[in-house]
């Protein structure tokens, strides 16, 4: 190969790489998206086009959509925690994730070893939801951790470190709107994935029954409120970062805003949360953390512990992953699953 060739090559590989950065930050509400996120980097829509469309075939690109903050739709959520038999694990899993709103769900090394997300509508009731999954799944019971304080949300996988380096961004709650049957039509096609073409708008435009330029005015309208970030979703094992420790910090309330916001500006943090504590789970706040192998999780949650002067900490790791989707909202789905099981 020619040193020419070589630097060429080189070229595109960074701008590859920044590219994958970029749809992880924002890809911005506008006619041609990929055409301006192209010129942002220096790449043509075309290029933007074939490498989108290649990290999607090999299964690297997950999608692009709107991640929605339940917050303001009117919905309840919680990390959730059960300690579940061995022997039963499967047929309990099979059961909570057929709820349409469970998004993710892993076992990890301890006692409570079955974790996962879940969000209903208010008038829904979470604690109801867990009560009728507890039932159907003979789990004596299942335990909501819901978010008191929160400090950043934010995955940006570095394609060259293979490691999150998402900056340390301000969370604000949002009001609950009051939402029309159009906006809630516009809400659902912002939250399916994003097609790749030229003009991608105009495809959810028509789903949603309004026209492109009303989709994207609606869409820049509500971003930073009910449209909490527009970016693409990576599967992290396939990029390469094949672990996710979830560490666990006990931290004294009157020292959780500082500790939080010390934890969430480390760039390899990408969550970071403080959540109510549990019976014999005494922690406080969560960290997410990914890396290449545990070691380096372990690492960086024993640097973080000194910087922070918090040492009561436990590194949970993801043994199995059973179930990881983006979260949907108003999904018909959902109200036939509660009409169901709450008939039993």
């Amino acid at each position: 190969m020619t040193r020419a060739r070589a630097a060429v090559e080189r070229a595109a590989e960074s701008a590859h790489n920044a590219l994958m950065r970029a749809i992880q930050t924002n890809v911005p509400f506008a006619e041609r998206p990929f055409a301006r996120l192209g010129a942002e980097l220096g790449l043509g829509e075309d290029e933007v086009l074939e490498q989108l469309r290649t990290w999607c075939e090999s299964g690297v690109l997950r999608e692009i959509s709107a991640v929605l903050e339940g917050g303001a739709l009117g919905y309840d959520s919680a990390l959730v925690a059960g300690s579940v038999p061995a022997s039963r694990l499967d047929a309990v899993v099979a059961v909570v994730n057929g709820h349409p709103t469970v998004t993710h769900n892993y076992l990890r090394d301890h006692a409570y070893n079955l974790w996962f997300t879940l969000a209903v509508p208010h008038e829904m009731g979470l604690d109801a939801t867990l009560e009728l999954l507890a039932r159907e799944t003979g789990v004596r019971s299942f335990h909501a951790l819901r978010r008191s304080h929160v400090f950043k949300i934010g995955v940006n996988f570095d394609p060259e470190t293979l490691r999150n380096q998402s900056a340390l961004a301000p969370t604000a709650a949002v009001e609950p709107l009051a939402l029309s049957e159009n906006a809630v039509r516009q809400l659902r096609a912002l939250q399916t994935p994003l097609p790749m073409l030229a003009r991608p708008f105009e495809s959810l435009a028509e789903d949603a029954g309004v026209s492109a330029d009303a989709l994207l005015a609606f869409a820049q309208r509500h971003l930073g409120g009910a449209i909490r970030r527009y970016v693409g979703t990576l599967r992290h094992r396939k990029l390469g970062v094949r672990e996710n420790g979830m560490v666990v910090w006990r931290v004294p309330e009157a020292d959780i805003p500082r500790v939080g916001l010390q934890l969430a500006r480390a760039p390899e943090v990408s969550h970071c949360y403080a959540r109510n504590p549990i019976e014999g789970f005494p922690y406080t706040l969560y960290s997410m953390t990914h890396g290449p192998d545990r070691q380096s999780c372990h690492e960086l949650a024993a640097r973080l512990a000194c910087e922070t002067g918090i040492g009561d900490y436990a590194v949970l790791f993801s043994e199995r992953e059973f179930k990881k989707v983006r979260l949907r909202y108003f999904l018909p789905a959902l109200d036939a699953w509660w009409a169901e099981h709450a008939a039993r």
